[in-house]
């Protein structure tokens, strides 16, 4: 299905290609029909669109990246490729990039190799690893998440807070900006009390391109804690509905 669907994609481009050549001496040339399915292929192949493929089994990841190769695309990130830890060697001589969860190994057959040595593994074989989450709740956790590749993987500080960082910034292709704190590149910082990969850290600040957006200090009372609710006396069910919205 993918061959199928690359080699009508190239065939799109080649016409696309011709077409334009032919358009310099007539200007009346008619071209081939858009396709948007094709475009995105003819884009892909041009390396203006990044390849992001969810990935599970080490045997699809082999198999993408020996079509990929056929058809000149280099810029892929297997996401989710539980499996990639088994073919780690291959992913790094293609130059394919690995987004993994930290663990989550036991909900399903395909992610039983899917534990916290995944990440440090990719990463020793000099793959761009970084470690994501599809959970609501995780993804506000992905320092403690990062933690796991440094606890059992034995990453240094750096290695693991990469995973989070700079990583995913070049899986995206927007390493130009963000990911990294240098000169010239958007002011997304966040200023914690202790090391970041701590559970008992706690942030301070953060800035959004150099702007504040949150202060621990400044911060008014935090309404989760401290609930002050007016009730009216008269009303019996007062009290007990605001416990609800409580």
């Amino acid at each position: 299905v993918l061959r199928e669907t690359f080699e009508a994609g190239k065939r799109y481009m080649e016409a696309q290609d011709a077409h334009a050549i032919a358009s310099r001496n007539n200007p009346r040339a008619v071209g081939s029909a858009y396709n948007g399915q094709l475009e995105v292929m003819a884009d892909i192949m041009r390396g203006e669109i990044l390849v992001h493929c969810h990935s599970y089994r080490a045997d699809e990841i082999l198999m993408l990246m020996r079509v990929l190769k056929d058809y000149g695309v280099e810029n892929v990130t297997c996401q989710h490729a539980n499996e990639a830890v088994k073919v780690a060697p291959e992913l790094a001589e293609f130059g394919a990039r690995a987004s993994v969860f930290s663990d989550w190994w036991s909900y399903k057959f395909e992610v039983y190799y899917s534990t916290a040595y995944n990440a440090a593994i990719l990463t020793r074989n000099g793959v761009t690893t970084s470690i994501n989450s599809d959970s609501g709740e995780l993804i506000r956790h992905l320092y403690h998440e990062a933690a796991k590749a440094q606890r059992y993987g034995g990453l240094s500080d750096d290695e693991s807070l990469k995973l989070i960082t700079i990583n995913p910034a070049i899986q995206l292709g927007i390493s130009d900006r963000v990911g990294s704190i240098e000169v010239g590149k958007d002011g997304d910082l966040v200023i914690f009390d202790a090391h970041p990969l701590s559970v008992y850290t706690t942030p301070l600040m953060t800035f959004v391109d150099g702007v504040k957006f949150f202060d621990r200090n400044a911060d008014p009372d935090d309404m989760r804690l401290e609930i002050d609710v007016t009730t009216n006396p008269t009303d019996e069910f007062a009290g007990q509905e605001a416990s609800i919205h409580n």
